[in-house]
């Protein structure tokens, strides 16, 4: 038990500990954690986990994975830093950690970004501050958590950059959004083909709407759209007919690319 002391290393039982109550991570990579568990088996933990008195237990503020791999180990404790800590304190250290890992997904980081915000009373630029950011890229990581979940989901798996994303959320009607998507996870998708998607979407909205040729006034019939796919080699918009498929290894892409 640690109180009235900033700062102490321990060694802590793992009964005693609780995971974090607010998780950032949405999930955990199990064969990252099986690494990790591996190295701590044959070198030790390097660096101690962070945590936070809380009663008679402790809340982990930093090192979760690290917590995770000890207990899949069948450790029995781990060697921590225990600091007294404020809510707004934690969030912070917790935030400062996970926007420091390299597998952060854009989604994750507007999670971070979203609970500083909407639990904590901070402001764009206190956050950009905090982290040495500026509120630009911030405010545009957290408009990902107002896009439809299909598209969240496609950016938080990598499957479509935030770029496209951004393009494609411009369809407003669900099931065409899903329509374009598919194409976009299936066959890849620049900013730049979705965009035109997006052009062509609301092109077809707008014919829909007219008066047809007779004066009757009834919207057109619907008519297949045509569906344009990124150019491997030129990053090009291309339709779907056209394109050409050639089953080739990286070492021979990258010369066909080369010499484009």
């Amino acid at each position: 038990m640690v109180k009235d002391v900033k700062e102490v290393l321990v060694e802590v039982e793992l009964a005693l500990i609780d995971e974090p109550k607010a998780m950032a991570r949405m999930e955990i990579d199990p064969v990252y954690l099986s690494e990790l568990a591996l190295s701590i088996s044959e070198v030790g933990l390097l660096q101690p986990i962070l945590l936070r008195p809380d009663g008679e237990r402790f809340e982990i503020v930093a090192g979760h994975c690290r917590f995770l791999a000890h207990r899949e180990l069948g450790l029995p404790s781990i060697k921590a830093f225990a600091r007294e800590l404020s809510d707004q304190q934690t969030v912070i250290v917790r935030a400062t950690e996970n926007l420091a890992r390299v597998d952060l997904s854009a989604l994750e980081e507007a999670r971070i970004y979203a609970a500083l915000v909407n639990e904590h009373g901070m402001t764009l630029e206190q956050i950009a501050q905090k982290f040495g950011k500026t509120p630009g890229p911030i405010k545009r990581r957290m408009d990902i958590l107002k896009m439809p979940p299909a598209l969240q989901d496609a950016v938080h798996k990598r499957q479509l950059t935030m770029s496209a994303a951004e393009e494609l959320w411009s369809i407003s009607n669900p099931v065409d959004l899903e329509y374009y998507l598919m194409f976009a996870i299936e066959n890849g998708c620049t900013k730049e083909v979705a965009r035109g998607w997006c052009k062509q979407w609301k092109d077809s909205q707008r014919h829909a709407q007219e008066p047809s040729a007779e004066g009757g006034g009834a919207p057109s019939v619907y008519q297949p759209r045509p569906v344009y796919l990124s150019c491997d080699i030129c990053s090009g918009p291309s339709e779907l007919g056209e394109i050409h498929r050639l089953s080739v290894c990286p070492e021979c892409y990258a010369t066909i690319k080369n010499n484009m």
